[in-house]
């Protein structure tokens, strides 16, 4: 029975700093967290600064425009709905419909138009057709010679 008490209370002295141990770790797991919290916030922060600059200059819009848009705007789609919005406060609209048609001179739209209706109503040739046809339907080496040399060879 005395072997069982000495086990107990060596238990009984581990305990007794357990309290100061656990205060510890809880300060030290708590730094941890805050520490990866900085972080997290650090790297969505920079996710979010380069997907709006991103989509800034696929739109072709100012990046300075970039510090205007909200902090809740985080998608893509998010903020092209947003500079579809507010697009007319910042005079974007012209830009995007300017854009959206390339100039072209009256040469090249009557030369296009013409291409298109010949195309249109041109006819596929159909010689190889017939051809093919021809020779298929030869049934003796004459008709062969004939159609290959435009001549019989009379052998």
């Amino acid at each position: 029975m005395a072997a069982n008490q000495y086990e107990y209370e060596d238990e009984v002295e581990e305990q007794d700093n357990a309290p100061a141990d656990l205060r510890r770790a809880l300060k030290k797991a708590q730094k941890e967290r805050e520490a990866i919290e900085a972080e997290l916030n650090k790297m969505r922060s920079e996710l979010r600064a380069r997907s709006v600059k991103d989509v800034l200059a696929s739109k072709g819009v100012p990046d300075k425009l970039a510090k205007l848009i909200p902090s809740d705007v985080d998608t893509p789609e998010q903020i092209d709905s947003w500079l579809s919005e507010y697009s007319d406060v910042f005079g974007l609209q012209a830009k995007q419909e300017e854009s959206a048609q390339p100039a072209v001179d009256e040469e090249t739209i009557v030369a296009n138009q013409r291409i298109n209706q010949s195309t249109s109503t041109a006819q596929i040739p159909s010689a190889d057709g017939n051809a093919y046809q021809k020779l298929m339907g030869a049934k003796t080496k004459e008709e062969l010679d004939q159609m290959i040399f435009g001549q019989s060879l009379g052998r």
